[in-house]
Parts: C-alpha cells; sequence; structure tokens
C-alpha cells in the first residue's frame, strides 16, 4: 500500500474523530470514557481479526502479505468502514472517535515497520518483525498488549 493511501486513511480517520467529538452531546468526562473505550476496542479487535481471521480462516491471502509486506493490502479496508460504520449506529460517536484514532495509529504503525522503521519506538517494531519470521505470535500491530494478556507475545 503506498504512504499517499496510509496517510490519506490515517487523516480521514482522524478528522472523522475529531468532528465526532466537537459535536458529540455527551459531558466530556463520558466522552472521554467512551473514547478510551473505543481505542481499546479497537486494539482487541486489530488483535482478533488478525490472529483469527487472517492467520485462520484466510491464511493463503495473508501468507502474501508476510512473503511480500509490500504489497498492497486494499481488499480489507472498505469492510473496516463498514464495521466503523455499524459502531457508530450501536455506540455513538465517542466511541468510535477512539476507535478512529487508535485506527490511525494502527496505520502509522504498520506503514513505518515495512517502509519506515526508523519512526517507530524499538520494541514496537521488534514485535512487529518477529512476527513476520515467526507468524504464530505476536498478532498485535498497534500494541503488544493483548499478545502479552493472551500469551502470544514472542520473548
Amino acid at each position: 500500500m503506498t504512504a499517499i493511501t496510509y496517510f490519506g486513511e490515517m487523516l480521514v480517520a482522524s478528522v472523522l474523530a475529531i468532528v465526532l467529538l466537537a459535536i458529540s452531546p455527551l459531558e466530556a468526562r463520558h466522552a472521554g470514557a467512551l473514547f478510551a473505550g473505543g481505542a481499546a476496542a479497537w486494539t482487541l479487535s486489530e488483535y482478533v481479526v488478525h490472529r483469527v481471521v487472517l492467520h485462520n480462516l484466510t491464511p493463503t491471502q495473508h501468507a502474501l502479505h508476510h512473503a511480500n509486506p509490500d504489497e498492497p493490502v486494499l481488499t480489507v479496508f472498505w469492510q473496516i468502514w463498514v464495521c466503523f460504520a455499524l459502531v457508530y449506529s450501536i455506540a455513538g460517536g465517542a466511541f468510535l472517535a477512539g476507535a478512529l484514532i487508535a485506527y490511525a495509529w494502527y496505520l502509522f504503525v504498520h506503514h513505518c515497520a515495512h517502509h519506515r522503521p526508523g519512526n517507530l519506538p524499538l520494541p514496537l517494531l521488534k514485535h512487529h518483525r518477529s512476527h513476520h519470521r515467526f507468524a504464530t505470535r505476536n498478532y498485535g500491530v498497534s500494541t503488544t498488549f493483548w499478545d502479552h494478556v493472551f500469551g502470544t507475545v514472542q520473548r
């Protein structure tokens, strides 16, 4: 995926998150709690989809990414936005805003891991590179948290 695609997606997600927070009718403390919940939900969803769907249900397609990380992976992105629309209808704007910011972070980390590794914190870069070497570990892209929780971290 090109840098323009990654950063365009990051920009859209970030601007939409800001707009959703700006128009939220909730008190700041409630919006903040929902925002944090949305960010946590994104990271958990990212982990589960990567581990269960990409490595178990559609391993052939995802193996192409592991074999050549620079090849575009555009087929998933429209599905993510459909899921974001569902999240908005169920949980509301503040929750979705947190998920969108976490999604923008995911895009940044994934792009940098493959194209600009010097821009990432070293532990996160090592985590991602280890996943590409040992595909049965380190499923989290934007965080290592869930790999620690579920015991899938490569030590």
